[in-house]
């Protein structure tokens, strides 16, 4: 679980997988979670950013949401499905951390 899961202020929140698609390749839901391990999970203490979520496409025909930085527009985090075409469609959680 520990690497589905992210933290918006004091809210933790996991990606989950859809569950019934034998390839687990699409984003089921997003769900806030109070489970032992989420809790467990280690966060910054502080803020790295302050984001505005964006829901829209992008590039493999990216569907889903993107956590960017409202001081600059880095893209945090991605999370979502995307497609290769229709065969080919995966769960996508992608971490960004800002490359100095």
């Amino acid at each position: 679980m520990c690497d589905t899961v992210f933290k918006l202020g004091d809210l933790i929140f996991h990606a989950v997988e859809d569950p019934f698609d034998g390839y687990r390749s699409y984003l089921n839901s997003i769900n806030i979670t109070n489970s032992d391990e989420a809790r467990d999970t280690i966060f910054f203490h502080t803020p790295v950013a302050r984001v505005q979520v964006w829901e829209g496409t992008g590039p493999n025909d990216f569907e889903g949401y993107e956590f960017r930085d409202i001081s600059d527009g880095h893209c945090w985090l991605r999370i979502g499905t995307a497609h290769t075409d229709d065969l080919y469609p995966w769960f996508v959680f992608e971490y960004n951390p800002r490359r100095e």
